[in-house]
């Protein structure tokens, strides 16, 4: 490899790192250089975890560069506090293969999961992004002359949660009807009838947005179901887990796994 970020004077780096150094160098060399300029005087050894988890976990084939790319941004906006890093996963973002539109939609995925105030921050830090390379896009609203939303939306849970979705609404039903209408025709009459993304995409964003968040465990334990309803399998969505970790911690990735770990024994 012509160029390197590994230390100077021979140091042996393990597998993980050499793996991760090839797939940043060749994708995104700024931005990984920028990163790991920042850390070189008083944590480089920050710098090294992060080369390392894009050659260990990053590379699994489990899950695509774009499918990797478009859970951590759904779960950076999720966390709503970190501009920098969005920022810098959003460039990234594209420069694995995600299209300027893909990004906006994923991030209007997450609003029903972590409500409006932080995806306009996303979206806000996107338009600055694509400002900052030249990139003009012109999204539609495609669902504005929509006929009966109500309708549109039963039939995409049933499509997507099947009875665990139906069973949400029932409980619902004597408390707050309301909230499961917005449910029906916002979530799903509006948000998941979307185009831009297929369902296996939308289920990578709503773990992954759910998983940031924390406390949100009956809620991922539905999604899971419906991740394995639409065609992910169980592998799959515990990589789709694991990609979180860097950017939530550890413990809400375990309990997320916890969960996971719980629906899959179920349905045994």
């Amino acid at each position: 490899m012509g160029r390197r970020l590994s230390p100077e004077g021979g140091i042996q780096m393990s597998d993980a790192y050499n793996k991760g150094e090839q797939l940043l160098m060749d994708t995104y060399e700024e931005g990984i250089k920028g990163v790991l300029a920042n850390l070189s005087e008083l944590s480089p050894h920050i710098g090294r975890y992060i080369v390392e988890f894009f050659g260990q976990v990053f590379t699994n084939p489990l899950l695509s560069f774009t499918q990797r790319e478009m859970i951590t941004i759904a779960a950076l906006t999720s966390l709503g506090d970190c501009p920098g890093q969005l920022k810098w996963h959003i460039q990234f973002g594209m420069k694995v293969g995600l299209a300027p539109e893909e990004i906006i939609e994923l991030i209007t995925h997450t609003i029903p999961f972590s409500g409006f105030p932080r995806a306009l921050n996303a979206i806000s830090l996107a338009k600055l992004v694509f400002e900052e390379l030249g990139i003009q896009i012109a999204i539609q609203d495609e669902l504005l002359n929509a006929g009966n939303i109500r309708e549109t939306g039963l039939a995409k849970l049933q499509e997507i949660d099947g009875e665990h979705g139906t069973q949400v609404l029932e409980s619902l039903a004597g408390v707050a009807p309301v909230l499961a209408d917005q449910i029906v025709d916002f979530t799903f009459g509006e948000i998941y009838s979307r185009s831009l993304l297929d369902a296996k995409q939308r289920q990578l964003v709503t773990l992954a947005s759910l998983t940031a968040q924390g406390g949100c465990e009956p809620q991922l334990r539905v999604h899971i179901h419906a991740a394995l309803r639409v065609g992910l399998n169980e592998q799959q969505v515990i990589e789709a887990l694991l990609q979180c970790y860097p950017y939530t911690g550890f413990p809400k990735v375990l309990n997320a796994v916890s969960t996971a770990r719980q629906v899959f024994e179920h349905q045994k």
